[in-house]
């Protein structure tokens, strides 16, 4: 069985790939010139990927926290904040057919994967089927989008280094457009 301290360990390595694969994602990917669907004025790319004006790069340090916690409400609570006020899912309009179609933006769902394992973590439980199947799905998406940069480290074993300073795009303006697919007012 593994100690406390490991799991702890184990479960801050895997929040830190999965949020930086899905910051990695924003930060390489860029918009589809050609190919693109509209729906309802909502641009999506051919592979149903929103077309954000992310503006200019932002700075950001990734280092150790005390947010987040596996082992505090205030942590639970901070997790259940990084999902947009209208939820993780968008309906969106199709253009040619009339039909409303409800999609969840891959990012927003891989925080809240991350938000139920890090649940069962907190209550001690074995993971459910659903944490089960967003381990499952965590690692599809960091195997079909991998965020390639390189990271400084301690050692040859590859142990990170804990804190680096790197450049992002704004995913604000994310969550600004999701708050417009759901009505709802950006300065809320």
């Amino acid at each position: 069985m593994m100690s406390s301290r490991r799991l702890v360990f184990a479960f801050k390595v895997i929040l830190a790939t999965v949020v930086g694969v899905g910051l990695g994602n924003l930060i390489i990917r860029g918009p589809w010139s050609s190919d693109n669907r509209s729906f309802k004025g909502i641009a999506l790319s051919h592979d149903l990927s929103l077309q954000i004006d992310f503006g200019d790069p932002v700075w950001m340090r990734i280092d150790q926290t005390a947010h987040y916690s596996a082992h505090t409400d205030e942590g639970g609570e901070e997790y259940a904040k990084l999902i947009p006020r209208g939820g993780h899912t968008v309906q969106i309009k199709d253009a040619e057919t009339g039909e409303n179609r409800v999609y969840t933006v891959t990012l927003f769902h891989q925080l809240k994967c991350l938000g139920i394992i890090r649940d069962d973590y907190a209550e001690k439980r074995p993971p459910s089927s659903i944490a089960r199947h967003c381990m499952n799905y965590l690692r599809q998406s960091i195997s079909c989008r991998p965020n390639i940069r390189i990271e400084p480290t301690v050692n040859n074993l590859g142990t990170a280094v804990r804190g680096y300073e790197t450049v992002c795009r704004d995913w604000t303006k994310l969550y600004e457009e999701v708050d417009k697919l759901h009505g709802l007012a950006s300065d809320a």
